[in-house]
This record gives structure tokens, sequence and C-alpha cells, in this order.
């Protein structure tokens, strides 16, 4: 094979390839610095909250309604206690090591869903590798993505979630992926209460469609997305935050205040 045959494989390779090859280079490099973060201020609260929801759900009721910080979401923290549990983890820096290396995947998640928003808009694998470059590059969301477990999963889930949206209001989208898209949002609300901006766009993008479209049978599919997208979304946070369980319409207005 000839060698410039041989660099326009090579070349073409890479073009194809280029975000995952990111994505596992910033995995790399995320495994060798993970020791050099220690843990923000707020990470103990975070875990005992997580602790609290976690006795909820097995039964104590009161731990939970006591805690000042019980609105905090849960989608995240909980699963980063179980896991602990799981691992048997005693040890403190074992257990926020362990806590940083899951954040900063799920970082890398959204990296994942943000280069692939990139190519579906732009349609160039060049142009996706360095919108998820400039996603993984700034210094502070960079570091914040190992001991931040609110705002850092928060963005991540955001990236997420547009590209489900994207893929919802495409040609091929069907009545699953606003499934899929209420899901991921109510996952997004119940990790930060700004998430609220997004189903209500979302909605609102449903129907101006409505009023936009004439024919009858779209605007039956209209309505139906926007009773799938809604009640997936409502499911899912409610399933994901014990703190609505008791009174999910007082707890809600209490949460938004």
């Amino acid at each position: 094979m000839k060698v410039s045959s041989r660099k326009r494989i090579l070349s073409n390779f890479i073009a194809r390839h280029s975000g995952l090859m990111l994505l596992v280079a910033f995995g790399l490099m995320g495994v060798w610095v993970l020791d050099d973060y220690g843990a923000s201020l707020d990470a103990g609260y975070q875990r005992d909250v997580a602790g609290h929801a976690l006795d909820y759900v097995l039964g104590n009721v009161e731990t939970l309604r006591s805690d000042h910080n019980r609105f905090y979401g849960m989608a995240f923290e909980l699963p980063l206690l179980l896991t602990e549990i799981a691992l048997g983890l005693e040890d403190t820096r074992d257990i926020y090591l362990t806590r940083h290396l899951i954040s900063h995947m799920f970082f890398l998640t959204g990296g994942l869903f943000c280069y692939l928003l990139a190519y579906r808009l732009f349609e160039s694998r060049l142009l996706a590798a360095l919108t998820l470059l400039l996603f993984l590059l700034h210094p502070l969301i960079y570091a914040h993505s190992f001991f931040n477990s609110k705002d850092v999963p928060f963005l991540s889930m955001f990236m997420i979630c547009l590209y489900l949206t994207h893929r919802a209001f495409g040609r091929d989208g069907r009545w699953w992926w606003f499934a899929l898209c209420g899901a991921g949002v109510g996952l997004l609300v119940n990790l930060r209460i700004m998430g609220v901006v997004l189903p209500v766009a979302v909605v609102a993008m449903l129907l101006l469609d409505l009023v936009r479209i004439p024919d009858g049978r779209d605007r039956k599919h209209i309505l139906a997305s926007v009773a799938v997208f809604v009640l997936s979304c409502a499911a899912t946070l409610y399933a994901v935050s014990p703190v609505l369980w008791g009174d999910p319409v007082g707890s809600s207005i209490e949460w938004f205040v």
C-alpha cells in the first residue's frame, strides 16, 4: 500500500473517530489527575442529604423532613452513596476519590452528548470535535467536574437533554424520543430546580407547532407528544425525588419557593 494511501486512511480514521478518541484521552487523563483534587466545602452536606434520603426510602421519614437541605436533588447523590455502600468503602479518601471518578465520568458523558449534538447541528466531525474541546477544556468547569456533585452534573445532564430534545423534534422524531426526553428532563429538574426552563421551552415549542400546523393528524401527534413528554417528566421527577412522595403538590410548591 502506498504511503499516501496509508496517510489518507489514517486521516479518515482520525476524522471519523475524533470524538471518541478525545473522550478516551480525557478519560485516561482524568484517572491520572484524580487525586489532585480535594473535597468541596459542601460535599459532606450533600452526602448527608443522600443518607437521609436513603433512610426515608427505607422507612425513616423524620430524618429527611428535618433536613433543611432536603430539596437538593438526589438523582446523582443517591447513586454515589449506593455505590459507596455496594463497594464497602469506609476510608474517607477512598469514598471521595470514588465520588470524584464517577462525577468526572458523568461529565465526560455530557461531553459525548455535546459532541453528538454538535455533529447533528453542523454535520461536520471537525466542528463537533472542536465543540467537544470547548466543552472539556474550560479550566474551572474541568476542575469542578471532579468535586462538584451539583452544578457540573446539572450541566452534563443539560447537554444530554438538549440532544434528546433535538432528536425528539427532528424529522425522525417518534413518541419514544419525547418519552426519553421527558425522563431526562425529570432528572434534570431534580438535579437543579433551574432545569424547569427546559420543560417549559419544550412544551411551548410543541404548542407553537400545534397552532402552526392545520392538519388534524399532525395535531393529534403533537398533542400525544405533549402528553408523553409531560407524563414521562412528571413520573421521573416524582420517582427520583423522595421529598415529593408524601405531599407532591405541597412539597413541589415549597421546593420552587
